[in-house]
């Protein structure tokens, strides 16, 4: 039996003290399949003349504005190639060189995802002008390269995590040849050790995977469940002196070890036993983890809650030196004997002793029957992008919703921003509240036709119909809506990797410090069944939510929001991976960075940066952070909005990919969070 050595945390504190594996043929899509497409085989993109520009395509036009800063240069944009360039005949001769009028090539169907991305310059021109002589062989060898030979481009990488420490510790794993997933998991796990108040062992989370080269992605969903024992009568009265009915079954070591069995290069000891040494060697105590303590040292809190974290009644100091040697105690022996030390061993005892001293119903078979869960995403077009997100319980299609509504109000680079906040509040407005309906598709067949009307473009246009340009309506003029919990933290990992691989991970124990609750080995376990609804939970008109109602095994509704961009036809273009914190909050977020990438044509880094909002449906109030300025509140309350200001209300975190350049940007408004980007040798 594990027990935390004396210097758990060394400095002021003393001590306080397997999963059956998912078979990849269980996946179960969601998402719509591709449209079959007509593709074209381009080997040259010759500089064209305005008027040639293919008709309707403005908004692509505004493409040479994209990003013109240091870190963040970008090439000539390949989407508006594939749309515009002219299709020439690649000369196999002298004379065919001597001839060339640039008639254009007969359509093909090869499929350009097959080949490699080779976004090149005006490569004819240059043959023709200093290899004349030798067109042949040039030509010949030319050919030889792009489809035979190994690519030259994409070799760089880049991690964001919520702390500095886990960003590297992700980033030395890329170094060592490790995959981008690797690099995902270990960052995961260190940020469940350096962050307790956000994520860890005794909690869950969700990952999106996508294979640029192979076209193909996946959803690893490791949410907690609903224990066999809970029902929902249990939830109705009182709840609060009974924190261990809150605990669901921890899914985040089941999920981290799936995804590394499904795309990990390093051994899962190796991986482990680095973020082991975290724990072990010690870190520093982050701005956000000490305000977090401070938050909840006057809180009803376990003893052994008090002895780990909050040693004398005071809480940790930023920059405090600290050690966890009962969780590398933990990781040690999982890196070395596999998950069963988790979930049918010793450490499972201690877990459920503790949740039903504390009026929990776990059981051991509880953990015994956990899996993770693999799905496809669910898909959308947003001019010119498939958009890829989690499917439910997850509330990502909610992101689909408010894209789909503003993208019918053609926002491109030429219209001014502060012009959209006022569609943008009533699309997000509509978007949370179609997400408040969503549960469980496992356990409710008619999730799936919510998610097709929220996908809908058409039902999109009926709701850009309804949203009135010059007056904010109340929430219910678009839709009946449920309460949404409120107070969820998150910790995100967002990696590109030289291996042609995105990943974006979001983990929680749902609010800060979870339950509370924390076994004799120090495992923090979470509080997930707070996500779920029930009658009377709030005080509030609203109903609960019969999709989201508590069952025994049951993932609840979720804003973890992992996303994923990427062009949508062909390899080149841009690719974005973002997550955000703050339960709903993270969907506004999400969905204002995306606006500015994508539709106003900002960099990374700026889009990051700008001002964002939140509607709060019960309260029927419009929250926008501290970068607004007094003229925009003063012109969205002219819109009729109950404009509230408040410092952060989200964090949001990125990479970015374009062509042969990739780049992570941490959001500015975080004092701890950490982006590394660097050539790989």
């Amino acid at each position: 039996m594990y027990s935390p050595g004396a210097d758990a945390m060394a400095g002021y504190s003393s001590s306080g003290g397997g999963a059956p594996d998912t078979d990849a043929g269980q996946e179960t899509t969601l998402g719509s399949a591709y449209s079959p497409v007509d593709y074209m085989s381009i080997t040259s993109f010759p500089r064209l003349p305005e008027e040639d520009t293919v008709p309707g395509e403005n908004t692509l036009k505004s493409r040479k504005d994209e990003d013109n800063f240091l870190s963040e240069q970008e090439t000539a944009d390949p989407d508006l190639f594939l749309k515009s360039a002219r299709l020439q005949r690649l000369p196999s001769s002298a004379s065919d060189l001597a001839s060339h009028d640039g008639t254009p090539l007969r359509e093909t169907r090869r499929d350009p995802l097959a080949e490699d991305c080779s976004c090149r310059q005006d490569g004819l021109t240059v043959i023709i002008t200093a290899c004349l002589t030798f067109a042949t062989g040039v030509t010949i060898a030319l050919i030889v390269q792009i489809y035979f030979g190994d690519p030259q481009i994409f070799n760089q990488g880049a991690v964001v995590t919520d702390v500095a420490h886990c960003t590297s510790l992700g980033f030395e794993v890329l170094n060592k040849q490790g995959s981008s997933v690797d690099a995902a998991v270990v960052s995961a796990l260190c940020l469940g050790i350096i962050h307790p108040h956000t994520s860890g062992i005794g909690g869950g989370g969700v990952m999106l995977v996508h294979d640029i080269r192979r076209n193909e992605s996946r959803v690893i969903d490791f949410r907690e469940t609903a224990p066999s024992a809970i029902r929902e009568e249990m939830l109705q009265f009182n709840p609060a002196q009974k924190p261990g009915l809150f605990v669901g079954v921890p899914g985040m070591l089941s999920g981290l070890y799936q995804a590394h069995k499904l795309y990990g290069r390093m051994p899962w000891k190796e991986v482990v036993t680095m973020a082991a040494d975290v724990a072990r060697n010690g870190f520093n105590v982050t701005h956000d983890l000490a305000e977090a303590l401070s938050n909840v040292k006057d809180s009803n809190v376990s003893e052994r809650f008090r002895e780990l974290f909050l040693p004398d009644g005071q809480p940790a100091l930023s920059g405090l030196f600290m050690r966890r040697l009962d969780l590398a105690t933990i990781l040690d022996a999982v890196a070395a004997r596999g998950l069963s030390e988790f979930y049918s061993g010793n450490l499972t005892q201690e877990m459920v002793a503790e949740v039903r001293a504390n009026g929990g119903v776990l059981t051991e078979e509880d953990f015994s029957n956990y899996s993770t869960v693999l799905q496809q995403p669910v898909e959308s077009l947003y001019q010119g992008h498939q958009v890829l997100v989690a499917p439910p319980p997850h509330a990502g299609v909610a992101l689909i919703t408010a894209l789909n509504v503003l993208e019918g109000f053609n926002i491109t680079s030429q219209v001014p921003r502060n012009i959209t906040y006022h569609w943008t509040a009533e699309a997000l407005k509509i978007a949370l509240a179609m997400a408040s309906g969503l549960g469980d598709s496992m356990f409710d067949s008619s999730i799936s036709e919510v998610v097709a009307e929220m996908t809908s473009k058409s039902q999109a246009a009926m709701f850009r119909q309804m949203i009135n340009d010059s007056q904010a309506s109340p929430p219910e003029h678009y839709a009946s809506y449920h309460s949404l919990e409120s107070g969820d933290v998150a910790s995100q990992v967002m990696v590109m990797g030289p291996d042609d691989f995105i990943v974006s991970v979001m983990s929680s124990l749902n609010r800060p410090f979870g339950s509370g609750i924390v076994s004799r080995s120090g495992i923090l376990l979470n509080s997930q069944i707070l996500d779920f609804s029930w009658p009377n939970k709030t005080d509030g008109p609203t109903q609960a939510n019969p999709r989201n109602s508590v069952q025994p095994g049951k993932r609840p509704l979720s804003f973890l929001l992992p996303t994923v961009v990427r062009p949508s036809l062909g390899l080149c273009g841009t690719y974005v991976a973002v997550g955000s914190s703050n339960g709903d909050r993270a969907l506004s977020g999400i969905t204002q960075v995306l606006l500015n990438v994508l539709s106003f044509r900002k960099n990374l880094s700026d889009s990051l940066s700008y001002g964002r909002l939140h509607p709060q449906l019960e309260l029927n109030t419009l929250q926008v952070d501290l970068k607004f300025t007094k003229e925009d509140v003063d012109y969205l309350r002219l819109k009729g909005h109950a404009v509230q200001q408040v410092a952060v209300l989200s964090l949001v975190e990125g990479t970015r990919r374009t062509n042969d350049l990739i780049i992570g940007v941490k959001d500015p408004r975080s004092s701890d969070a950490s982006a590394i980007t660097m050539s790989m040798p």
